[in-house]
């Protein structure tokens, strides 16, 4: 009925829907509070490497120095150390994660998607541990 050039469009415009939705999708930007009833997480960089397959981070990062849509995060913990002076390259790389606006690489857009911000904070402690690893 549509051929193949409506098919087309209405497959572009289902993913740009898809994408809209998951940029929009009404999170406050609050980290979540933990649970202090519960031992401390201690971060775990293996699990912070299936998190950045599983919620995409490979898709726009490589883990080398090589651009793809974002930076390439080789030596990001070094440089995250340099980029703030009032925060520790923890904090920088949390904040990065959690409000992708808040910094931005020179030669780069703010096109992160902004669901990040609904990560526990151990999965973001595991993701930082992770990206500790790629010195």
């Amino acid at each position: 009925m549509f051929g193949n050039f409506g098919r087309i469009r209405i497959f572009a415009l289902s993913v740009g829907l898809m994408l809209i939705a998951a940029a929009c999708d009404g999170s406050s930007g609050v980290i979540p509070t933990p649970d202090s009833s519960l031992p401390p997480h201690v971060a775990d960089a293996a699990n912070g490497q299936r998190l950045f397959k599983n919620e995409s981070c490979s898709a726009c990062h490589s883990t080398d120095t090589r651009r793809i849509t974002g930076p390439g995060l080789a030596g990001i913990y070094s440089t995250a150390a340099t980029r703030d002076s009032d925060l520790t390259a923890d904090q920088y790389i949390q904040q990065s994660i959690r409000n992708p606006g808040k910094f931005i690489v020179d030669g780069f857009n703010n096109i992160m998607p902004k669901t990040y911000s609904q990560l526990s904070q151990d999965d973001v402690d595991d993701l930082t541990a992770y990206l500790k690893s790629l010195e």
